[in-house]
């Protein structure tokens, strides 16, 4: 079996044979992988660089792993760059910021609370995007709100939530429900029995 290091070798290989008179922008290896990558916003940055005619650029470069429009995430630091303290604590400072509202805990636990509620009380803002809460009621009640929500469409959530529409940050697809029997049906016969969806959160009735 081959070394970890052999096989990365061995990759960018095959990766560098593949992109012969290419050009645009590539994700690849750090350096040192021991080093961790720079955090922006929505969390670990990946390492890019710019490729022309299957020939790479001196520097490389850090950017965000999840939004490619530079307008929804400008996140760019070069590899070798070396930041203040100041500029950290700055960066630091903004992904705070940038984070949202309730955190992972909180979200469960408001969770919990929403499914104790008797079903007349059980609403969502389908503005906000979020459950909500008897003492929430009055801050929306100038938004549009769905009520009677069931255990059933919270076991769906997808079907609540607006899907993201764009398109250099989110790709999604949506199926109807036939396409998803097909899908269930035909990886059922072929003796799958886990599945990972990737830009299929959700699809449409």
């Amino acid at each position: 079996m081959a070394a970890p290091r052999d096989w990365l070798g061995t990759v960018e290989a095959e990766g560098i044979a593949g992109r012969q008179g290419s050009s645009g922008v590539e994700v690849v290896f750090p350096s040192d992988p021991a080093t961790p990558a720079p955090l922006c916003p929505h969390g670990p940055t990946l390492l890019f660089v710019k490729v022309n005619q299957g020939k790479e650029e001196a520097r490389r470069f850090y950017a965000c792993s999840a939004c490619r429009d530079r307008k929804e995430c400008n996140f760019f630091q070069w590899e070798d760059e070396k930041l203040s303290g100041a500029r950290l604590a700055a960066r630091e400072a903004h992904n705070r910021k940038c984070q949202p509202p309730l955190s992972r805990t909180q979200c469960v636990e408001r969770y919990l609370k929403f499914i104790e509620l008797p079903l007349s009380q059980r609403k969502f803002c389908q503005r906000c995007q979020r459950l909500l809460l008897p003492d929430d009621w009055e801050k929306h009640q100038e938004h549009r709100v769905v009520g009677d929500i069931s255990i059933t469409q919270l076991k769906r959530p997808s079907q609540l939530l607006y899907p993201l529409e764009n398109k250099k940050t989110n790709a999604q697809y949506l199926f109807a429900d036939r396409s998803c029997q097909f899908l269930v049906d035909l990886l059922s016969t072929l003796g799958f029995t886990r599945v990972l969806c990737v830009g299929t959160p959700r699809y449409v009735i």
